[in-house]
């Protein structure tokens, strides 16, 4: 049993003055406690304790209640009192932005109110945000689903911009997409390349419409129309641009079987991504051979938009949007930029004839080429003009023929070799000629010509 106290101990301890109550450093001195300790009595020594260690056991549990939920209330409200005005920090800095209005203030128990008060929180958290909070549409989100894919497309995004006309202008451009193929920082002079349209210009008499560019900022520049070339459909614009811009990374040639990245600019300016492959596929139109074709579906506006491997470099450009859309490799490109740069012009050898690769044909038809007459490349050709140099020299539909040269097996190999040539013809400004061999399929007989090739000089500028 513990010893009781003494009545000298009991009139020791009332005469004791407070500073006798601590200890040599300051602090409340446990062990000089005596008596009942009450909350003012704890407040005078300099106590802070628990209502529990101060409350005389002699108040009720309903006073205990209230009094914890008054001094509950009564923190909240102060903590809820924000200044409606900053006086630190200069302008523009943090401190300067407006903070949001505070609750008002109520010294009502937050009982019952508590779960609306952090809804409205939240809502208005959400309303002041200051980025904007929007999800990517699904299959750009599906394209690049990883990291690594995001951080490339996002490398790309100073390269992609968006070529539109003005509202207000009576000749309407469909929008496209364009890529940055040159950039001088000095100058602040860029070059888009971009698909030529056929709303450019339709009549030599006709005036070029006025062309904008949309940047990746949401700026907006005038265009001006430096190059177009018509049989492959590409242009160039150059603009001056504030905005520091990029030019990409660039790759050799587009491959058969390749996976890629389609990318365009919607009317937001946000990037749009589709996922796919280049199909084994061929097709020409109107003496174009060189049509490559996605698996995939590109965008309205995706026209000129940039088609990336998985390394990020480009190797195609969009020519057609939607469903199965085609595209024209990079050599090609290469092929024209490097000839205009050195020669302010470009040419290519007249071939008036629609192909198709043996190597692509379905497979009855291989099976048959290679088992009839032991032909296993070359290209079956499918149209060719009436009266020119090649169908006077015997070509017909139906037959396949073989360049003498080592050029390929594919279409776009092909029309990489038809530039070669032009090239070749404008720097040694002599007569060339092209030997094919001929395989007539229904009299199974072949025969080599020799056909002298024509060029078509084109200076790329823009009447």
């Amino acid at each position: 049993m513990p010893p009781k106290s003494s009545p000298a101990m009991s009139a020791r301890s009332k005469s004791t003055p407070d500073s006798d109550l601590r200890s040599h450093d300051g602090i409340p001195n446990p062990g000089s406690w005596s008596g009942r300790l009450t909350r003012s009595r704890a407040k005078q020594i300099g106590l802070v304790l628990p209502i529990q260690a101060v409350e005389s056991p002699g108040i009720s549990s309903n006073n205990n209640k209230k009094r914890r939920i008054e001094e509950e209330t009564a923190g909240e409200s102060r903590a809820t009192v924000i200044p409606t005005t900053t006086t630190t920090g200069e302008p523009g800095t943090l401190a300067r932005r407006p903070i949001h209005p505070p609750q008002p203030h109520s010294t009502a128990p937050r009982i019952g109110r508590e779960s609306s008060w952090i809804a409205q929180r939240k809502v208005d958290r959400l309303r002041k945000a200051t980025l904007r909070d929007a999800e990517d549409e699904p299959s750009t989100a599906a394209a690049m689903p990883t990291p690594s894919d995001k951080k490339m497309v996002l490398g790309m995004s100073r390269s992609i911009v968006r070529v539109s006309s003005p509202p207000t202008e009576g000749k309407f451009i469909s929008p496209l997409t364009g890529t940055v193929i040159s950039w001088d920082g000095a100058t602040k002079r860029a070059m888009i390349l971009t698909i030529y349209s056929t709303d450019f210009k339709s009549k030599p008499h006709e005036p070029q419409p006025e062309l904008w560019v949309h940047l990746p900022d949401k700026s907006i520049v005038q265009g001006r129309l430096i190059f177009v070339n018509r049989h492959y459909s590409l242009a160039i614009l150059e603009i001056t641009s504030d905005l520091p811009l990029q030019v990409p990374t660039f790759g050799s040639a587009a491959k058969y079987g390749q996976e890629i990245l389609a990318l365009s600019r919607d009317e937001n300016m946000s990037l749009v991504a589709r996922r796919g492959a280049i199909t084994w596929s061929d097709g020409s139109l109107m003496w174009r051979n060189h049509y490559m074709f996605l698996d995939c579906d590109v965008p309205e506006g995706g026209e000129g938009g940039p088609v990336v491997d998985y390394c990020g470099s480009i190797i195609a450009v969009v020519y057609r949007d939607g469903p199965c859309a085609a595209i024209i490799s990079i050599s090609i490109i290469h092929a024209l930029y490097e000839m205009w740069e050195q020669f302010s012009c470009v040419a290519r050898p007249v071939f008036d004839m629609d192909l198709k690769s043996v190597e692509l044909a379905s497979f009855s038809l291989r099976e048959e080429l290679s088992l009839k007459h032991n032909i296993e490349g070359g290209f079956i050709v499918e149209h060719i003009a009436n009266d020119s140099a090649l169908e006077n020299l015997g070509v017909r539909r139906g037959d396949v023929i073989f360049f003498e040269d080592k050029c390929g097996t594919m279409l776009p190999e092909i029309e990489d070799y038809l530039l070669h040539l032009g090239r070749r013809y404008l720097g040694e400004k002599r007569s060339m000629v092209l030997k094919l061999e001929v395989h007539d399929i229904e009299g199974t007989c072949k025969e080599t010509i020799t056909l002298p090739l024509e060029f078509k000089v084109s200076s790329g500028k823009v009447a």
